[in-house]
């Protein structure tokens, strides 16, 4: 079982490391949503610790849809992740009718070499949630996970999309694994696990202190979202 939590910066990686977390998603700016972590960060927790780290790759807040200018930029932080030695990166994008980007995936997935690729929660962002789904699994054999709630707000309100996806995954083996996220904490955990018996899980506030991304990782948390998923 796979633990993902969200960090920002090399002492919560520590954190998180010290607490026996499998999984980071680094990035700046959780207020945002999450945007690309800076140059120092990323190369501070690739040289420091050895849970795997997922690099958040976006470099805007706005929408899910990216210019040329964020494009030139993104290739350019996927290169660098990759120098750095990152596990993978975190990414998603699409087009201005709401639609998967697939030339932009392409060359994400080319940029990217071996490194592992999440694509994220923009997912919950298109125009027909079960048609993006679709297209993604076409790219099954170089998208690692996808992070997603199955379309609700929180993972709780889309269990039966996430039950399918997920059994999806079990069926084919070429496919990505669903990392289920957006809401899980210690009070869910458990009955998401229960009724999915999902492989990863995605936490965020969840595992913080007052489920504040000001303050540190609550190790209690950690301890208890680790047993609920054993």
């Amino acid at each position: 079982m796979v633990l993902e939590v969200i960090v920002e910066n090399l002492r919560e990686a520590s954190q998180a490391e010290h607490f026996g977390v499998d999984r980071l998603e680094v990035v700046s700016a959780i207020s945002e949503g999450g945007l690309t972590p800076s140059y120092g960060v990323i190369k501070q927790i690739t040289e420091n610790i050895k849970v795997p780290a997922m690099i958040m790759i976006r470099p805007h807040s706005h929408s899910f849809y990216y210019d040329d200018y964020d494009i030139a930029i993104m290739q350019e932080d996927i290169i660098m992740a990759n120098e750095l030695g990152a596990q993978g990166i975190v990414f998603g994008a699409l087009t201005k009718a709401g639609d998967i980007d697939r030339d932009l995936l392409e060359n994400v997935i080319d940029w990217k070499g071996d490194m592992d690729l999440t694509f994220h929660r923009a997912i919950e962002d298109a125009r027909d949630i079960d048609q993006a789904y679709l297209e993604l699994r076409e790219y099954g054999n170089d998208i690692t996970q996808i992070l997603t709630s199955g379309g609700g707000a929180k993972a709780t309100d889309s269990i039966d999309r996430l039950a399918q996806w997920i059994a999806d995954g079990k069926k084919d083996s070429s496919s990505f694994e669903i990392l289920v996220g957006s809401g899980v904490t210690t009070e869910n955990i458990a009955l998401l696990h229960e009724t999915l018996q999902n492989r990863q899980y995605h936490v965020g506030g969840g595992a913080r202190i007052d489920g504040d991304f000001s303050k540190g990782l609550d190790l209690a948390k950690v301890k208890a979202l680790q047993e609920a998923i054993k």
